[in-house]
């Protein structure tokens, strides 16, 4: 029995649940994109850092100045950089929920995903957005296999007898209220 955060004296019990995490084989696979998309991110920093030498776009400025000649070609480049750090932490985090159970799979499109942002990125700093669709593409072919093997797993949660027991004693516990 645990105490319930916050009480001093007097204050109610109640179980602790077990949780157990199996990690499956082939889950070290998830750590090659991972150290992958580190040296993705590098590769499109190096790519920023040029541009904002080759374009004339100084610090503080994430975005080329209003009237710099070579505004497009340089966002194009900061575009490719921070478009990946947008979706980047939700991609590694779906890759590891999911690598609990698909490790495989999970480190497959994760590599499809690395691979096209490379692809992205080296598009997009050739300077029209137009440019970065086949590495859109192809790291759509990554990003939303993860997708589909989270959402899996979320409807297996939802649909499971014991997780909706765990609901149910939650909000009676929490609430009062009794689903």
């Amino acid at each position: 029995a645990i105490q319930t955060p916050g009480c001093i004296h007097g204050c109610q019990q109640i179980e602790a649940m077990a949780f157990k995490v199996e990690i499956p084989d082939g889950y070290g696979l998830l750590f090659v994109p991972l150290a992958a998309s580190y040296f993705l991110n590098f590769f499109l920093s190096f790519q920023v850092m040029a541009a904002r030498s080759k374009y004339n776009v100084q610090y503080p400025n994430l975005y080329a100045p209003v009237g710099n000649k070579n505004a497009e070609a340089f966002n194009c480049v900061q575009r490719a950089h921070q478009n990946t750090l947008e979706t980047w932490g939700i991609i590694m985090i779906s890759m590891f929920a999911a690598g609990l159970v698909f490790p495989v799979q999970a480190a497959v499109a994760g590599m499809v995903w690395v691979f096209g942002r490379i692809i992205y990125g080296v598009g997009y700093a050739l300077g029209s957005p137009s440019y970065r669709t086949p590495g859109s593409l192809i790291s759509h072919l990554g990003d939303f296999p993860l997708f589909g093997m989270v959402c899996y797993l979320a409807y297996g949660a939802v649909k499971d007898p014991q997780m909706i027991s765990m609901v149910k004693v939650f909000a009676k516990a929490h609430t009062g209220v009794e689903l």
